[in-house]
C-alpha cells in the first residue's frame, strides 16, 4: 500500500512536496494523511458553525488552524481557500464567506479523495 505511493501532479495536493514537509517519511506522512481524514469534518464543523454564526473570530481562528493542517498536506487549493476565509474573518466581513466556505469544502473533498487514491 504505502510503499506503492508514487509522486505525481495532482491537482489537490502537491505529492513531491508533500514528502518534502516530511523529510521524505512516508510513514510519517501516511500518519497525517490518517490524522486528516479523521478530524477535517470536524473543522469543517467549526468554520461552518463560525459563518453561521457570523463569528468573525471564531472564523478567523478556525480557518487559521485548518490552514496549516492543510498546508502540512501540500494541499494548495484548499489551503488557498483557508486562508482567505482566514482573511473573511480577520477583516469582519463575511460577505463573501459562504462562498469560500463552498469551495474550500469541494477542495477539501477533492484532497480527501486524491490522498485516498494516491496512499492505496
Amino acid at each position: 500500500m504505502l510503499g506503492d505511493m508514487k509522486p505525481s501532479f495532482n491537482p489537490a495536493f502537491d505529492p513531491d512536496e508533500a514528502l518534502a514537509i516530511v523529510e521524505g517519511d512516508r510513514d510519517l506522512f501516511l500518519e497525517l494523511v490518517n490524522v486528516f481524514r479523521e478530524n477535517y469534518p470536524t473543522e469543517l464543523t467549526s468554520i461552518r458553525d463560525a459563518i453561521r454564526l457570523r463569528d468573525s473570530e471564531a472564523l478567523r481562528l478556525a480557518s487559521h488552524h485548518f490552514k496549516g493542517t492543510l498546508s502540512a498536506l501540500a494541499a494548495g487549493p484548499a489551503g488557498d481557500a483557508a486562508a482567505r476565509l482566514e482573511d473573511i474573518g480577520r477583516n469582519e466581513d463575511l460577505t463573501k464567506a459562504a462562498a469560500t466556505y463552498t469551495e474550500m469544502e469541494q477542495h477539501v473533498e477533492a484532497l480527501d479523495a486524491a490522498l485516498s487514491d494516491w496512499v492505496n
